[in-house]
């Protein structure tokens, strides 16, 4: 399997990554540079820009609120423009900053992030079809999917893609886990903090926040957990988001080799 660089490949965003080579169905590996993953990008330069030029990108996903898009409006290559699918959370976000304020402190951003990602399998179970039926239509290969941060909302969709192609919880744990690697922990909290006062009028503590720009395992674990709480498992969430056993192949057959 590919290695995880030590170095990140976009100077204006840091966590832009390829999803790793992870054996899945069969036997098979996921294919290289064919998953990318990342936060916003509305602070690529022009160096940045020829980088994304040569990955020759040609889905973009993107999991913004339209709020979110136009106050960080995405910078491209002007040489092609890929085709677009934007898929928004369906929850509520602002009851997440409301629970650290009930509880303050790193208690209560714990408590924030429990509940986060307990929502995300409702939030998200039908708005997967059309991510997976994109793939399965050919020619948007390779495809990014990014949210602000690159690491909740693009974390639980990742681990979805991966959990379809048959790859291991273990390593779907460490793809996600891996995300903090490229992060500057107190200012991604700093930002954090700010952009919950302008969007929601909520002040939140620097500190407090650092635990919400985390990547910890027992986060997405939370998802997996309502996932077999609510589904019984992630293959029956699957066929709940639509996935049936003909596309799932079909879906394994076109990323795997």
């Amino acid at each position: 399997m590919d290695a995880v660089p030590d170095f990140a490949l976009l100077k204006g965003a840091k966590n832009f990554r390829a999803v790793r080579s992870y054996k899945g169905a069969g036997g098979r590996v996921l294919r290289a540079n064919t998953i990318y993953r990342s936060g916003e990008l509305s602070r690529l330069d022009a160096e940045d820009l020829a980088v994304i030029e040569e990955l020759h990108i040609k889905l973009v996903c993107d999991l913004r609120t339209a709020r979110e898009q136009a106050e960080f409006v995405s910078r491209w290559p002007d040489s092609h423009t890929p085709a677009r699918l934007d898929i928004e959370d369906r929850g509520d976000v602002s009851k997440t900053f409301e629970l650290m304020l009930n509880q303050p402190g790193e208690p209560g951003a714990l408590a924030a992030m429990d509940a986060l990602y307990r929502r995300k399998p409702r939030a998200y179970v039908q708005s997967l079809l059309p991510l997976f039926d994109a793939i399965l239509a050919g020619d948007c290969l390779p495809l990014l999917i990014h949210c602000h941060a690159g690491k909740d909302r693009t974390g639980f969709i990742i681990a979805m893609i991966l959990s379809a192609l048959g790859v291991s919880h273990e390593d779907i744990i460490e793809d996600y886990v891996t995300t903090v690697r490229y992060f500057l922990v107190r200012e991604e909290a700093k930002g954090l903090a700010a952009w919950a006062k302008r969007a929601f009028g909520l002040s939140v503590d620097d500190e407090a926040a650092i635990p919400m720009v985390d990547a910890r395992r027992a986060y997405l674990e939370a998802s997996f957990d309502e996932i077999d709480k609510g589904w019984g498992g992630v293959d029956s969430y699957l066929q709940d988001a639509g996935l049936t056993a003909e596309t799932r192949a079909g879906l394994q057959d076109m990323l795997l080799v």
